[in-house]
């Protein structure tokens, strides 16, 4: 089973709600949080963290407001994991409004994208060319909505593998009508996406290995 949650960014807190919310967030990101700089920056980060922290809770159906922080560990390539469950996988995203969730008991890898104007050249420099072909058959709307339908699912994939854009987007190509991920030079699927239709000004996937049977989406109040 894979579920992805995903909630409002909070709003600038007050000193006594931030640091309320600080006590569920795990040590690196606590420590990131409170040497920030930025305001804008620290609203992200903490509602990320203690989305984490209620999304793992609910999974092992523990009590949000007893539970501690959870210890998370990273990979070579900042992949997080948990080390004391690695049976239990999930990743984080955010973008413009939303932070997002995936967690599932396989790998997974998901990737959240506000819509805003598309700088042409970014698609050129890092999709394929059957990608920019692709878009250069749409029209303007079609285009902006169809390069961050991209580049979420490509991104959703590359944290599915880990690897990060060191990987790179032109790597792999997407086959539309399967759902499906090729990467260059194998035959067989490297990965499924899935993709969140209910969030018009977002582009919104989630990655995995093995064909899901169906996704729970859920937003949800911190």
């Amino acid at each position: 089973m894979i579920a992805v949650y995903y909630a409002k960014v909070f709003p600038i807190l007050e000193e006594g709600t931030f640091l309320q919310c600080l006590e569920k967030v795990e040590k690196k990101r606590r420590e990131k949080l409170l040497h920030g700089k930025g305001k804008r920056d620290i609203c992200p980060i903490l509602t990320a963290g203690c989305l984490l922290h209620n999304v793992l809770c609910k999974w092992m159906e523990i009590d949000p407001s007893c539970s501690a922080p959870f210890e998370i560990g990273y990979g070579k390539e900042g992949k997080p994991y948990l080390p004391d469950k690695p049976e239990v996988h999930f990743n984080l995203s955010h973008s413009g409004e939303y932070v997002c969730c995936a967690i599932g008991d396989e790998p997974v890898g998901v990737d959240i994208q506000k819509k805003t104007a598309v700088k042409e050249k970014i698609a050129e420099r890092f999709f394929t060319i059957a990608d920019n072909q692709k878009l250069s058959e749409c029209g303007e709307k079609e285009r902006t909505d169809l390069f961050f339908r991209m580049w979420s699912i490509k991104e959703s994939f590359l944290k599915l593998t880990g690897k990060g854009l060191k990987q790179g987007m032109n790597s792999f190509e997407i086959n539309w009508q399967q759902g499906i991920i090729l990467e260059e030079g194998r035959k067989k699927p490297s990965a499924y996406f899935m993709e969140c239709t209910h969030m018009p000004t977002y582009s919104f996937c989630v990655c995995t290995k093995e064909q899901q049977q169906d996704v729970v989406w859920e937003e949800i109040l911190l």
